[in-house]
């Protein structure tokens, strides 16, 4: 009965050296992948911190112009490895009614109190953020600046 089992332990050392290098390959694979996917994760939060750095500027920018009483310039500057495009819009204006203690909100002091009206720009900032290998992200916001 021995001599007709000859040669099994070498064809189970053989599958079970099989079955771990599955289980090794498997495993690289599921690791490589996570570094990839964490990658790019990394990669995409760089190009949202770029998008918003150009948003900070766009900001500044609308702040600049409405001081000078011009309208806001469109730039594009690098951060790091991303080229940022800050387009601020001024959108329109409209007369702003004054009231007596809008939204129940009280006195702020000589010059805000009742019947005071002003007018509201509205503002568009628009930043686009775009990296080497193709990440892109967009951002929009709206400002109100009030003239009284």
């Amino acid at each position: 009965m021995i001599k007709n089992r000859r040669g099994i332990a070498l064809i189970v050392a053989l599958g079970s050296m099989v079955l771990i290098l599955i289980v090794a390959a498997i495993s690289m694979y599921i690791i490589t992948r996570g570094l990839s996917i964490a990658s790019g994760q990394r990669t995409y939060q760089s190009a949202f911190e770029a998008c918003e750095g150009g948003i900070e500027l766009g900001l500044a920018e609308v702040n600049r112009a409405f001081l000078a009483r011009t309208d806001p310039d469109t730039s594009t500057l690098n951060i790091h490895k991303f080229t940022v495009r800050v387009i601020p819009d001024p959108l329109f204006s409209m007369h702003a009614e004054g009231s007596v203690l809008k939204f129940s909100r009280g006195y702020f002091g000589v010059g805000y109190g009742m019947s005071k009206g002003g007018t509201n720009f509205y503002y568009r900032i628009l930043a686009e953020s775009e990296g080497a290998g193709g990440e892109r992200v967009t951002l929009e916001v709206q400002q109100k600046k009030r003239i009284m």
